[in-house]
């Protein structure tokens, strides 16, 4: 399933504009997600 960009809440649309308009790589965004994830997962 194809999702579009009004899927997302609108705060998570600001979060990855402001994601993108940072120094932050693609890469250190996927590992932080990652660890937020299991970090999560673990409490």
């Amino acid at each position: 399933m194809k999702k579009n960009k009004s899927d997302l809440p609108k705060e998570w649309v600001e979060l990855i504009k402001e994601a993108m308009q940072s120094n932050i790589t693609k890469e250190d965004f996927k590992i932080f997600l990652k660890k937020e994830k299991e970090k999560r997962d673990n409490n």
